[in-house]
């Protein structure tokens, strides 16, 4: 293996390893997550309320609990790692490759972010707000 390959090996790994020691030592469903400064200041729930629940879900192999606390992140998850899989092969052969994003791509993940922003704060999709047991 080149030294290439190492940034996003070290990438994915250190993000690995972030996720399972947060899984391991932080339960946000029995411990009070600080406050969203977007929620506290406006009531709207941001696109990323709910990803801490979410990634915690998944490493405990819940699922539906993960997708119903974060849809967005859930899925935002294998799309990242699929482009990490793709670009970790091209740094490993020492092709160039720009991680800078696209402005159409930019575009089109701002216009993802509000349509899942948008109904989340709407009473009809309830399913798409995030959930919380804290005190519950």
């Amino acid at each position: 293996m080149r030294t290439g390959s190492s940034p996003p090996l070290g990438i994915m790994g250190a993000a690995l390893a972030l996720a399972v020691g947060v899984r391991l030592i932080f339960d946000p469903f029995r411990t009070h997550v600080p406050l969203c400064i977007v929620n506290h200041l406006t009531g709207i729930e941001c696109p990323g309320r709910g990803a801490l629940r979410a990634v915690h879900s998944l490493l405990a192999g819940d699922l539906l609990l993960a997708l119903r606390s974060n849809l967005l992140i859930i899925l935002a998850i294998p799309l990242t790692a699929i482009g990490m899989g793709v670009w970790t092969p091209r740094r490993a052969r020492g092709l160039t490759t720009e991680l800078t994003p696209s402005s159409t791509t930019v575009l089109v993940l701002t216009g993802v972010v509000l349509v899942f922003t948008v109904p989340r704060n709407l009473p009809a999709f309830w399913f798409l707000a995030p959930i919380s047991y804290v005190g519950g």
